[in-house]
């Protein structure tokens, strides 16, 4: 409230083109900080997102085996809960449909380039092999979700459940992948690793 009086008290010091040089001066500050303001925002959220998946960056994805399968009976254990707040019931709790993709089991294993980071597999998600984003912060709109993870005992495949593990990990993930994709690399958010060459899709008829 000073500052607006004080403000005031000197453009009617000054004459009128004085005054209009101060108030002009003014409106250029508050323009100019409100640009800083948005800059430094969106430079903030571009690093955090850079960041977030960052821990995969340079992975090594050791893969197994490949396999064309049904599209999965029930809905993800990924899935937000009914008792959350954030859950959406046309999409949480469904079924995966078929329609414009098919599903494959990847055995793999994922090694991070520090065997000290700590990392969640149900994070992970593919894309083409080939997409180079633009930005790095793009996301390649031919993404494939994972639908359930298992981990390797040393004896068996199990269930894995949401949660960071640290080092290297054999997994075995249900994948649904958009149609007409046939090679994908991993993403961890918009970090990008490994290489998968897919077998054909199961028969539409064979994929029910």
């Amino acid at each position: 409230m000073r500052f607006i009086l004080n403000l005031i008290d000197l453009c009617l010091s000054l004459p009128w083109w004085g005054a209009l040089a101060v108030l002009a001066s003014l409106a250029a500050f508050v323009y100019l900080s409100g640009v800083w303001f948005k800059w430094k925002f969106h430079k903030i959220v571009h690093e955090a997102v850079l960041e977030a998946g960052s821990g995969l960056k340079g992975a090594e994805a050791r893969v197994h085996a490949v396999t064309a399968v049904p599209a999965p009976a029930g809905a993800s254990p990924y899935d937000i809960k009914e008792d959350d707040e954030e859950f959406d019931p046309e999409l949480d709790g469904q079924p995966w449909e078929e329609d414009g993709g098919h599903f494959y089991s990847i055995d793999v294993t994922v090694t991070p380039a520090d065997p000290a980071t700590a990392w969640d597999p149900t994070g992970l998600a593919v894309v083409p092999a080939d997409f180079e984003p633009e930005d790095p912060t793009d996301v390649s709109e031919r993404m494939g979700g994972l639908h359930s993870a298992e981990a390797w005992t040393g004896e068996e495949f199990v269930p894995l459940p949401e949660g960071e593990v640290r080092g290297p990990k054999r997994l075995r993930l249900l994948m649904g992948i958009p149609e007409g994709v046939r090679a994908v690399k991993f993403a961890n958010l918009v970090t990008y690793f490994g290489h998968v060459d897919l077998p054909a899709p199961l028969p539409a008829k064979a994929a029910k």
